[in-house]
């Protein structure tokens, strides 16, 4: 089973990087495209993360820039990584005009970080009415020892079609609460709702992004605990320089890296 493989804009060409050295975001999303037909792309409205968003020529700019990908999705601000449902919607409106039909968002998003008391359900279930409408899918990612808060998650969204599970192996693989293969743990235990991945390595201790391979990872076992739920959706590259990385490396060839490092595991 082959990997549908993406690309991060903002991970590859902008976090860990001088700001001097980044690209427009249509320009980074046109590289990706570029750099391999084949691969999918991830956009992040803003290329640092508290920037404003996009204006309506840079959309159109972005959305020309990705015409044709595999598959387009959309990972919310961190703007949106706290409850704000208003802004939730205009981030769902984003996806949908970017031709996004996965937006990525963290338990905060969802006033699921346990910073605010009980979730507010009827707003969340009015969300995923408003993504549903729009074809959008709405990716909760797993952050490190979050399998509670993903339980929650799926307890409160049941079988809504606009709700599923983003598992971010590199935090899956940080986390203590599943057990001495929590990669696959979390692969299993969330069979039939993950409908997104992202990829990248770590060496355990912090969230180094490195490029799959260069830490503890087992990427053959990922590989088999894919094909044992059947997986076949997106799996977007979260590659960043940094504390792993050399930042003189170009995000083109840190993503050869990845992708070469990743067809070779069987």
């Amino acid at each position: 089973m082959a990997l549908r493989l993406g690309a991060s804009v903002y991970a590859a060409f902008f976090a860990g990087r001088d700001r001097d050295s980044w690209p427009t975001l249509a320009h980074a999303v046109r590289s990706i495209r570029e750099l391999d037909e084949r691969l999918g792309v991830e956009i992040w409205a803003t290329r640092d993360i508290d920037d404003p968003g996009p204006t309506p020529a840079e959309e159109r700019e972005i959305t020309a820039a990705g015409r044709g990908a595999p598959f387009t999705s959309l990972h919310a601000r961190g703007r949106c990584w706290t409850w704000d449902p208003a802004g939730l919607r205009r981030e769902i409106d984003l996806a949908e005009r970017l031709g996004a039909r996965t937006l990525v968002v963290h338990p905060g998003t969802l006033g699921l970080d346990g910073l605010l008391g009980s979730p507010d359900v009827p707003e969340i279930h009015r969300l995923l009415d408003h993504a549903r409408r729009r074809r959008i899918a709405l990716a909760l990612e797993n952050t490190v020892d979050s399998l509670r808060v993903l339980d929650r998650a799926l307890d409160i969204a049941e079988d809504d079609s606009a709700f599923g599970i983003c598992i971010d192996v590199g935090h899956a693989a940080q986390s203590h609460d599943a057990g001495r293969h929590p990669v696959r743990a979390y692969i299993e235990r969330y069979r039939g709702r993950v409908i997104h991945l992202h990829l990248h390595d770590t060496m355990g201790l912090e969230d180094d992004h490195s490029v799959p391979g260069r830490g503890i990872v087992d990427w053959s076992d990922f590989r088999r605990a894919l094909r044992d739920i059947g997986y076949d959706g997106p799996a977007v590259l979260e590659v960043v320089p940094g504390r792993s990385l050399s930042t003189n490396a170009s995000p083109e060839e840190l993503l050869r890296e990845a992708i070469s490092f990743l067809s070779s595991v069987a």
